[in-house]
């Protein structure tokens, strides 16, 4: 079981090994024992042959043996030494080994053992800063022979062991590279197999200064070997507040062939899995996922999965190919409903007030209120990237989004290659009709990542976004447009206040509130009018605009609104690394108007809370003769995309 469960397979491995290894190093010392049964010579002469078995200095404070056809052994104060990098002073050590072994099998290389007894074992696995652990016997052609004797590459070639008992079992699991640190007890069944037969394991430890505990249940060491049924497994972790459950069943642990298991992960955030399984799981609001886990040569394979984050809903496949250097994932999902603002966590950015949230996300909703900011600060650990490549698509047949977002369907492919990921392509389906497609990039090859983003928008409905308000019935047009723009920095604050490029949208035809109009302009008669009688249509001649990006200083260009009353001009400047707008409305009439404040309207403050005031100091109202002229659309339009 590599790769995902890296700690759970090498603590399952190196309990085998070390049932295998007692098994050698009895043969070792059966071989010489006939010359010097009773002697301290025997015991070094044990010692010695041990030593060189397990590539490691071994101690044995006492043997005897009972000699026969099924010989017993009994070994006192049993301790093999670790690696020479390794923390802590052992690997293997055992207050006293009581087992039997069956001589005429040895013959034919297969361990038998009848019984075997282990009284106060401590098992310590370390994992080492190049990654190379204490019980893989490499550093000579002798132990790595040893170690491939005892390696069990499926359940068949696991030692036979009739009766397995371990009493006050300890076990120690250390990798400092991962800030792994896993202390348990192990325990097994008494009794014959057959009656009610298990093993258990209990690990208590941290994980990357989070706390980690780990609970497996499985069948008996008899179950592996001496019978063709399904191997039972119950695993479950708790790594912080994310909880896994593996329980099922296999026809061969090792190999996890023939495997009938259901896997099911919860938690507060996708992203948190990273430790635990080395997955970079996507940030996310709270989830939860089910579904089988499989495995063939050189594949993971969690299939038929059924997701819930957030408020969506999600289902499809994940496969991990760990024969691969990086390891290769692939994900198809798709949803028949998905919450849009779920998505916002992947910019760092929290779902919302209403939504599913968790405690992380609920704060920074609550600092983005606090101080008026509208892109959130929140680091993204996109360094993530460079440790699996990946190749993810959602398809989401039906979007929920906000009435002034008028989403109802997107579609996404997601390609990560050595810290480089690219959203290509992008599809979002609006109401009213309309796409916005194209691509997003981040490079995080280097700790100071870079994003850059090409969009384009075609014929989406200006009245889409007025979805259940009184301007809905009254507005309307098609909207064309294009974003190009590229920054760098670890949230999406730091990209946006460091952003470069340009934004720019145009429609042609159309029509708008007369209502929006008259308050725009400050024309008082018009708007008291159509507050009392109710709304209706201005024929739109024109609106388009051009925003510059500039080290995150937005400032407008052309940007406007031709209609038949008036033209309204946008003027000013955003500032994206205080978060700050400070924007004027001019609008220039085209005809008498009674009542006009002859003043612009000032947008000014956060930009998640602006306040719009009248920029005249004393705001008196006055008869307005209004002389703008129409302007020249298609020429104005065709210089606005024409343009870098």
């Amino acid at each position: 079981m590599t790769g995902r469960f890296a700690p759970i397979s090498r603590i399952a491995k190196a309990l085998s090994w070390s049932a295998g290894i007692l098994g050698l190093l009895v043969v070792g010392g059966i071989a010489g024992g006939y010359l010097f049964l009773t002697s301290d010579s025997f015991r070094s002469h044990v010692e010695s042959q041990a030593s060189a078995l397990s590539g490691r200095k071994t101690k044995i404070a006492k043997v005897s043996i009972d000699w026969g056809a099924v010989t017993h052994v009994h070994l006192s104060g049993v301790e093999v030494a670790n690696a020479e990098w390794a923390q802590v002073d052992h690997m293997l050590k055992a207050d006293e080994v009581d087992l039997d072994i069956r001589l005429w099998p040895l013959l034919g290389g297969n361990i038998v053992l009848p019984s075997l007894v282990l009284r106060k074992p401590e098992v310590t696995i370390e994992s080492g800063d190049k990654d190379q652990l204490n019980w893989s016997w490499g550093e000579s052609p002798l132990t790595t022979g040893a170690a491939k004797a005892v390696a069990p590459n499926d359940r068949y070639q696991t030692p036979l062991i009739g009766r397995l008992e371990i009493t006050d079992g300890r076990l120690a699991y250390r990798d400092a590279k991962r800030k792994l640190k896993l202390d348990g007890t192990i325990s097994t069944a008494t009794g014959k197999a057959g009656f009610q037969p298990h093993a258990e394991l209990t690990m208590k430890g941290v994980l990357e200064n989070q706390p980690l505990v780990v609970h497996f249940v499985g069948g008996s060491a008899i179950m592996l070997r001496d019978t063709d049924q399904p191997y039972p497994i119950d695993i479950d972790v708790t790594f912080g507040t994310t909880k896994l459950k593996a329980k099922g069943t296999l026809l061969d642990p090792f190999a996890w062939k023939g495997a009938n298991v259901q896997l099911s992960l919860s938690g507060p955030n996708l992203s948190d899995i990273y430790p635990l399984l080395g997955i970079p799981g996507p940030p996310t609001p709270p989830y939860q996922i089910v579904g089988q886990l499989e495995r063939s040569p050189g594949l993971w394979k969690f299939v038929n999965t059924k997701w819930h984050v957030g408020d969506s809903d999600l289902t499809g496949d994940v496969t991990i190919d760990d024969s691969k250097t990086p390891e290769f994932l692939t994900a198809k999902l798709v949803s028949q409903h998905l919450t849009f603002a779920d998505l916002a966590p992947l910019v760092g950015a929290p779902p919302g007030k209403s939504g599913n949230v968790n405690p992380q996300q609920r704060q920074t909703q609550q600092q983005l209120e606090a101080t008026g900011d509208l892109f959130p600060n929140v680091p993204l650990h996109v360094e993530k990237l460079r440790a699996m490549n990946m190749d993810v698509t959602l398809d989401a047949k039906k979007v929920i989004a906000p009435d002034y977002l008028p989403v109802q369907a997107l579609a996404f492919r997601v390609l990560i290659n050595n810290g480089v990921a690219t959203a290509r392509p992008i599809a979002l389906n609006l109401v009213g009709g309309g796409t916005i497609a194209g691509e997003l990039a981040i490079d995080a090859q280097t700790d100071d990542p870079k994003v850059r983003s090409n969009l384009k928008v075609t014929d989406v409905e200006l009245g889409a976004f007025f979805r259940n308000s009184k301007y809905f019935d009254t507005t309307h047009g098609k909207i064309q447009g294009r974003v190009n723009l590229a920054g760098h920095g670890r949230s999406l604050a730091r990209v946006m206040s460091d952003a470069d490029g340009h934004v720019e949208a145009a429609m042609t035809g159309g029509s708008v509130s007369s209502l929006m109009v008259s308050l725009a302009g400050l024309q008082l008669f018009d708007a008291l009018i159509l507050y009392v009688t109710g709304d209706n249509r201005i024929p739109i001649l024109c609106a388009l605009g051009r925003m510059n990006f500039e080290k995150g200083t937005v400032s407008f260009d052309r940007t406007l609104l031709d209609t038949q009353k008036s033209i309204l001009h946008v003027d000013g400047q955003v500032g994206l690394q205080n978060q700050v707008v400070k924007v004027a409305v001019k609008a220039e009439p085209k005809s008498f108007d009674l009542l006009d404040l002859h003043g612009p309207v000032l947008v000014e403050g956060k930009l998640r809370s602006p306040v719009t005031r009248i920029g005249r100091s004393i705001p008196i109202p006055t008869p307005v003769f209004g002389n703008a002229k129409d302007l020249a659309c298609g020429p104005l339009t065709q210089q606005l995309f024409s343009g870098p």
